[in-house]
């Protein structure tokens, strides 16, 4: 009997940085079964998703992809516009040439994808990793286009899924989560190395903030409860892990500005981008409670997951994707969106309350084991595969 051919992916992503979906892709492709498919990343240029991406067995590919962004600014969607069509014909040729069997868009913001896999006659998963959680022309006219360029949708939440099937013409997904390396993030990964570097004393309750420094991810909210919880917990500590992207510079100067003013410079720590992805588990395994204070609500919160995975109880906004990952009371404690005080309290509950820290640490490594495994998610995400492919062999 003749063996199957590998299938060849190529995978569409609009940036070349590190990020909680440019990382889910990373981790896609390492997952991967490699007997059954080959796969290959077209990125924008150079950045460190590259190595990221070729250590996980992809290949990659450089296409020029003016990103598409929400700004009105004429000169960025003219530069969107000018470089549609020759990105859409440089990925033509790469599935010509590389014999590409499926295309898969990692982003809703990924237009070049559908366009080209619509034009080279193949078929096109669209991964929506984002949520637009207003209505309005912008929502209809993206899920509009899902449904009429995706052979598949995958929603990475039930809040996206809930998103694309909105409106008159609605477009159906699969949910599939992102998954985490359950032996990368593990309970038994120690903390004291973080620690130390900080200054951290060992026994210190160290309360942490772990995201890009963007305004919609809150850390306002976070500094704020941070203030509060300090009156309640004077030995706590609070490591805001995460600098910022270039656009947001000045926020990053305001809240550490903010910090001093609320009178808890002395016990904050902000790294910037001191500690890499290859860290994240051991700065988790030096918290004691991680918090999640986006003001909007997250399409998922991959970050909840990797706490969890370690053991570590969290406190998070009760929105979006996050309603997926956190069983309230369970798993971790859920609070009203931009709500200091509601975090506060929740993370005083949970520092003076070690019973309580260990319960929802222990029930949160069940539910990642359960739900959010590596295997287990890229698993789902090949059956998607499987089912077009063989659909369209045995057509």
């Amino acid at each position: 009997m003749k063996p199957l051919r590998r299938r060849t992916v190529l995978f569409v992503q609009p940036t070349s940085e590190v990020g909680g979906a440019d990382l889910a892709l990373s981790r896609l492709v390492a997952g991967l079964d490699k007997r059954a498919y080959r796969p290959i990343v077209a990125l924008p240029g150079p950045g460190p998703l590259v190595d990221r991406i070729e250590a996980s067995g992809g290949s990659v590919r450089f296409v020029p992809m003016p990103p598409l962004r929400r700004s009105l600014n004429p000169w960025t969607q003219g530069k969107f516009a000018a470089g549609f069509l020759p990105a859409v014909s440089a990925l033509g040729r790469i599935i010509d040439r590389e014999r590409v069997d499926l295309v898969h868009s990692n982003s809703l913001f990924t237009l070049y994808g559908g366009a080209a896999a619509r034009r080279a006659g193949r078929p096109h998963v669209w991964h929506v990793r984002e949520l637009l959680s207003r209505r309005g022309p912008v929502r209809a006219v993206f899920v509009e286009l899902v449904r009429r360029w995706a052979t598949e949708a995958i929603a990475m939440s039930a809040a996206v899924a809930g998103m694309l099937a909105s409106g008159p013409r609605p477009a159906p997904s699969r949910v599939i989560p992102d998954g985490v390396d359950l032996e990368q993030f593990h309970p038994r990964v120690g903390g004291r190395r973080i620690r130390a570097e900080l200054g951290v004393p060992q026994g210190a309750p160290l309360v942490t903030f772990i995201a890009r420094l963007d305004p919609w991810k809150g850390l306002e909210v976070f500094l704020r409860a941070a203030r509060l919880v300090r009156e309640e917990v004077p030995e706590a500590r609070f490591l805001v892990a995460g600098g910022p992207i270039p656009t947001h510079a000045r926020y990053a100067r305001r809240m550490k500005a903010l910090a001093g003013d609320l009178g808890i410079a002395s016990c904050t720590l902000f790294t910037d981008w001191r500690y890499r992805l290859d860290d994240i588990p051991e700065v988790l395994a030096a918290s004691s409670l991680l918090v999640h204070a986006s003001i909007e609500p997250e399409p998922f919160g991959l970050v909840l997951i990797e706490a969890m995975a370690c053991g570590r109880p969290v406190v998070a906004t009760a929105a979006g994707g996050v309603l997926d990952i956190v069983v309230d009371g369970e798993t971790g404690l859920l609070v009203p969106r931009g709500d200091p005080e509601a975090t506060a309290r929740a993370a005083v509950r949970v520092l003076r309350d070690a019973p309580l820290a260990s319960d929802l640490g222990r029930t949160g490594r069940e539910r990642a084991e359960g739900q959010f495994g590596l295997k287990t998610c890229v698993g789902r995400v090949e059956s998607v595969y499987r089912d077009i492919l063989d659909g369209e062999a045995a057509a």
